[in-house]
């Protein structure tokens, strides 16, 4: 007597076809992708973001800054006129993917669950290139060193016009030393200050090399600097908060000199020529932010695809496939800071 199956794929006890069979699997294989994704990238939730339904880009209003006076008992309020302000466009990218074709009778062969393994790679893969791209949106950014608000800056600002402009900073130094790299991070909270950026939700993303460094500094983690409580610990190889910045590292902060890829659609500034994010970053070692420095367009967000029978079929094999639709764009270039090394290694 032939056995009665409990059919772990169907939903409702619906069997008969391919689709009908492995309904539940394709649940389970994209939500493995979508945690992947969510583990690998660095910058997760540390931008702003913005979705939209349709349409191939969105407009984000930048406004200058404004003054504050006594009021005159009697006197008629006017106002200040039209602030400094200006606008910033970010265009939808063509269609990130990663995708696998699985055959089926190799499937068959191997002893071990190949498609959670490869689900794991695509979300992986597709949280590297979303962490490449917002690192290098701020690494230009911090090279933004000519403002676009010009016209109408009120009188009694101090400094005048520091902003809208980003900063660099070099450590030109053929060999840094830990403290070195201590006293570019005070460096950059001198230049975010400077140009009123809010303290709240600062955050350093550094190179490997850069955040071991700071962990042998006797300044980054000796409790005499810290109030008795050092922001880390020598034994785990870690400082998890220096100069007011939250500290992270990641291997895409010195990308080397990289062409923007194909399918790149970027961002402009009040209709000027659209800006790629092609830039040198050999020489990179940090990049210091705030949430407000980039804007992240959302079309579509991450999601899965499974082949159905037909494709099966026609290829004796399945299709696995991620995706994500988005745009990238530099907001506030204020609240970016690039620290670099032009020293020789």
């Amino acid at each position: 007597m032939a056995p009665t199956l409990s059919r772990i794929g169907s939903v409702n006890a619906a069997v008969g076809t391919y689709a009908q069979d492995n309904a539940l699997f394709l649940e389970i294989y994209g939500q493995e992708v979508i945690t992947s994704f969510e583990r690998s990238c660095i910058f997760m939730g540390m931008f702003q973001e913005r979705t939209i339904t349709e349409g191939k880009s969105a407009r984000f209003p930048v406004i200058g800054r404004l003054t504050a006076s006594y009021y005159t008992p009697g006197s008629e309020v006017t106002g200040q006129g039209t602030p400094a302000q200006n606008e910033v466009i970010i265009y939808i990218d063509q269609k990130l993917i990663s995708a696998v074709v699985l055959d089926e009778v190799e499937e068959l062969k191997v002893h071990w669950d190949q498609r959670q393994i490869y689900s794991m790679e695509m979300g992986q893969a597709m949280a590297r290139e979303h962490d490449k791209r917002l690192a290098r949106m701020l690494c230009l950014g911090a090279r933004i060193s000519t403002s676009d608000l010009t016209a109408n800056l009120p009188s009694g600002l101090s400094p005048d016009d520091p902003f809208r402009t980003g900063t660099r900073i070099d450590l030109a130094n053929d060999t840094p030393t830990p403290d070195d790299y201590v006293a570019a991070l005070f460096a950059a909270k001198q230049a975010l200050n400077e140009k009123d950026i809010p303290a709240e939700g600062r955050t350093a993303v550094l190179t490997p090399e850069v955040h071991s460094q700071l962990a042998q500094s006797t300044r980054a983690l000796n409790v005499d600097f810290n109030n008795g409580s050092a922001p880390g610990t020598y034994r785990e190889g870690n400082v998890a908060q220096l100069a007011s910045f939250s500290l992270y590292e990641s291997n895409h902060i010195a990308q080397g000199n990289v062409t923007a890829p194909a399918g790149e659609e970027g961002y402009s500034i009040n209709g000027s020529l659209v800006k790629l994010s092609s830039v040198n970053m050999t020489d990179t070692r940090a990049l210091c932010f705030r949430r407000d420095a980039l804007g992240i367009l959302n079309l579509r967000g991450l999601t899965t695809q499974m082949t159905g029978n037909d494709y099966a079929t026609q290829f004796q094999a399945v299709l696995l496939l991620a995706k994500f639709v988005k745009g990238y764009g530099v907001l506030r270039p204020e609240s970016c800071v690039e620290i670099y090394n032009s020293g020789t290694p």
